[in-house]
């Protein structure tokens, strides 16, 4: 009897694990289309143009089963299967796995916890153990390995398959792609501004002063912006956004004074005598006769 409930659950257990695989077969299958289609309709095949260790290989063909494939094509084949494969079995190692026994007593109540108990006596013979395999193994008869398979799960793949074929059929007939290409990146790196790593400069506000006024109130090394010139108080703080170094802020009365024009100079005017009495002795005669010469010119 022992034997009998051990190949049962066995026998349940590999349908399970038979029909999980096709699960996450179709679940691969359904990622690896969509993601290639993605690729194809915007123009990732670009992207082996922006690395220089893939320009020697770019537009090389390969013939495969008789078909000429670019270089390109069979870059996004790897690309999209890889991650794809790295999407679908992070998804089946999260996703919650029972085991047949628990699949079993949940699909029939009259086997729950019996059946567990069961298997889990299966080499212990005593009339109570051989009693409970006995009626486990004829209460487990009406089930099917089948009642375990999801046709709506699977249903779904099937539906995203047929879809992501229909679309990669019309984008291969058509030849219709986006204007998107991910060397557009390239012009998007260029226009971003760069950051400043000068912590010092801040930002000019619109009333002239900057962000950091109270670091600027302060450049005495923590002593007051005050100086004391004969016995007066002198403010030395720089105004907002000045930048202009230290000003004196003493307010006092302002000087009217105007502007006086001077009279005109008459051009015939002779030069006064106290010009040619200041003249040195020895050469009074030479530059007044210079200067006279220069005036009937």
């Amino acid at each position: 009897m022992a034997l009998s409930i051990e190949e049962i659950v066995n026998k349940h257990e590999s349908a399970l694990k038979k029909y999980r695989g096709l699960y996450a077969f179709a679940d691969l299958l359904a990622t690896y289309l969509v993601l290639y289609v993605l690729f194809v309709l915007f123009n990732m095949r670009d992207l082996f143009l922006m690395f220089s260790a893939f320009e020697p290989y770019t537009g090389s063909k390969y013939n495969i089963l008789g078909f000429g494939v670019v270089f390109e094509t069979l870059g996004l084949v790897f690309l999209a299967f890889t991650l794809s494969l790295i999407l679908t079995a992070i998804r089946h190692y999260r996703a919650e796995k029972k085991d047949a026994i628990a699949l079993i007593e949940e699909t029939h109540p009259v086997l729950k916890e019996r059946l567990r108990t069961a298997y889990d006596n299966r080499n212990t013979d005593n009339i109570i153990v051989r009693d409970l395999i006995g009626g486990v193994i004829i209460d487990s008869k009406p089930v099917r390995s089948s009642s375990f398979f999801d046709r709506r799960k699977l249903a779904k793949e099937l539906i995203v398959i047929v879809f992501a074929v229909s679309i990669l059929a019309y984008v291969a007939g058509t030849g219709y792609q986006t204007a998107l290409s991910p060397t557009d990146l390239n012009g998007v790196i260029e226009k971003m501004p760069l950051s400043n790593s000068n912590t010092n400069l801040y930002p000019v506000e619109e009333n002239g002063g900057t962000s950091n006024n109270s670091s600027q109130e302060n450049l005495l090394g923590g002593k007051p912006a005050v100086v004391v010139v004969e016995g007066k108080e002198i403010d030395l703080k720089i105004p907002p956004g000045s930048g202009q170094g230290f000003t004196s802020q003493e307010t006092g009365k302002k000087k009217n004074e105007s502007f006086t024009q001077s009279d005109l100079v008459d051009p015939e005017a002779a030069a006064s005598d106290t010009y040619y009495e200041n003249l040195p002795e020895g050469y009074r005669n030479v530059i007044q006769s210079y200067f006279e010469g220069l005036a009937e010119e």
